[in-house]
């Protein structure tokens, strides 16, 4: 009886010891270099564009529950509206830029990726080059944004 009113009982000291390692933890984290986070993100697909959209569906519908808007630049070809709701998609958070005479694939993306509206950006490309790789992944993060890019071989 004499112990145990001396001792913390083992529930404290293991809190304790927790929030010692946790300490810890939190002090080799901010010594850590930060882990490379790029805010482009390629999906590569075989075959036909849309063949294998399904297997897509629920990641992109999770990009749509967002506040700010998920924007699709230049899909090869639009899904029914049923078939987005049914798969999850949150229709009123979805906007689709086509491209036109005054704007094209490039720009369309970069616009939307930098103007902070837009949390995901998703874009279907054929190739890119290196600088056009890195003139997205600048405005991505100029608008706090995640593109990606979709490309079939």
């Amino acid at each position: 009886m004499w112990q145990q009113q001396q001792h913390p009982n083992s529930d404290a000291v293991n809190g304790i010891l927790a929030e010692h390692q946790l300490d810890l933890w939190l002090h080799e984290e901010d010594t850590a270099p930060a882990p490379d986070l790029s805010p482009i993100t390629e999906i590569i697909m075989r075959g036909e564009a849309w063949s294998n959209i399904q297997m897509l569906l629920p990641l992109l519908a999770q990009l749509s529950h967002d506040q700010r808007w998920l924007a699709w630049v230049a899909p090869p070809k639009l899904l029914p509206k049923a078939q987005l709701q049914a798969a999850g998609f949150d229709l009123n958070k979805i906007i689709l830029l086509q491209p036109n005479a005054q704007h094209d694939t490039m720009s369309l993306a970069k616009q939307a990726l930098k103007s902070g509206t837009c949390h995901a950006v998703i874009s279907w490309f054929g190739s890119l080059a290196d600088d056009q790789l890195n003139d997205l992944a600048v405005a991505a993060e100029a608008g706090n944004s995640q593109a990606f890019l979709v490309r079939h071989q």
